[in-house]
């Protein structure tokens, strides 16, 4: 099994305590916020990969996209929709990147969810690219049948 499968999140109270976005959210940490409901805060990120890098942060502590529950899922990619509008608006920028690191391997820097908004430029240095990997013989169908099999 790998560490995904077997990872388990603090609780919210143990979280509130460590969790630098649980401070954010409670306000022990002062944060540039641009939108805020009952259930979501969205702040400019303290180091941009871009001006205008944003990340949506559920107030409900969950660590990870495994941990989280599917309600705070569906609402989250209304409000990126709406925040990235008006980050384009704002900056001027002719595109954006949507993310969410997943585990520390994965660039997961704060073990609680959030989803990156990061504007982009036809002349910024931000890089995501990757070495495109080949597949054996029918090791694509079958790693595809595996994992159809997990669902």
């Amino acid at each position: 099994m790998t560490d995904c499968i077997q990872h388990k999140s603090e609780t919210s109270e143990d979280a509130s305590k460590t969790c630098i976005f649980c401070k954010i959210i409670n306000k022990d940490i002062p944060s540039s916020k641009v939108y805020e409901d009952d259930d979501f805060i969205a702040i400019l990120d303290i180091s941009p990969a871009n001006k205008g890098h944003t990340l949506i942060i559920p107030k409900k502590h969950s660590e990870t996209l495994l941990d989280t529950e599917d309600e705070i899922l569906k609402e989250m990619l209304p409000i990126a929709k709406k925040i990235a509008k008006a980050i384009c608006q704002t900056t001027g920028c002719p595109g954006y990147n949507i993310l969410i690191n997943n585990y520390k391997v994965a660039g997961q820097l704060v073990p609680h969810i959030h989803l990156h908004i990061i504007p982009r430029t036809n002349k910024d240095d931000f890089q995501l690219e990757w070495t495109h990997k080949e597949y054996e013989e029918n090791e694509m169908q079958k790693l595809a049948d595996e994992i159809k099999s997990s669902l």
